[in-house]
């Protein structure tokens, strides 16, 4: 009985190592998560975070050791606000974006990374004043993914290189569903 156990360890083991067997194509998703903004606003540090949610779409490529992704999303960073002085501060950041993935099948398990661009659209409140400003800047992000048959959950942080802004990032939990 006990001669059981590191057979069933190591074929556990070798599972990690084999290709994923889940066909390329079409995949969609949605997103939750925390997205934090910091920025300089009148002298003043503006340092907040907010719910986040993206939707996604994209079309795997499956090739020998490394698949590649390209996907679409659309991602609302929410309204992270804080008082600054007396004044309050609202962003409301949003955008449609393209991203590339390079994504390393490890069994059920995806490592990957990713770059793109977001089209973004950016409204920001001081007091009753409202600002708005729009433009296209890159984002990288790495993640990790778990796949379940057509299934898939993914963790995932990106970091959005908009312009005049110090950081903005986003932690987020995904589903996805391949088709």
């Amino acid at each position: 009985m006990n001669r059981k156990w590191p057979a069933i360890f190591a074929a556990a083991l070798l599972s990690l190592f084999v290709p994923q067997l889940h066909a390329e194509g079409l995949y969609l998703g949605a997103a939750i998560g925390q997205a934090g903004i910091k920025d300089n606003i009148n002298t003043e540090t503006f340092d907040s975070n907010d719910a986040a949610y993206k939707a996604f779409i994209g079309w795997r490529f499956k090739v020998p050791v490394v698949n590649f992704a390209v996907e679409g999303a659309y991602t609302d960073f929410g309204k992270p606000s804080q008082t600054l002085g007396t004044q309050r501060v609202e962003t409301k950041l949003h955008g449609p974006s393209l991203a590339g993935l390079a994504i390393l099948p490890l069994g059920p398990f995806d490592l990957y990374g990713k770059a793109g661009a977001i089209n973004w659209s950016a409204d920001t409140t001081i007091g009753g004043a409202t600002t708005s400003k729009s433009g296209t800047d890159g984002f990288y992000g790495v993640g990790a993914g778990l796949n379940l048959g057509p299934f898939g959950l993914r963790a995932e942080y990106e970091r959005f290189q908009i312009k005049d802004t110090d950081r903005v990032d986003l932690f987020s939990l995904s589903a996805l569903f391949q088709f």
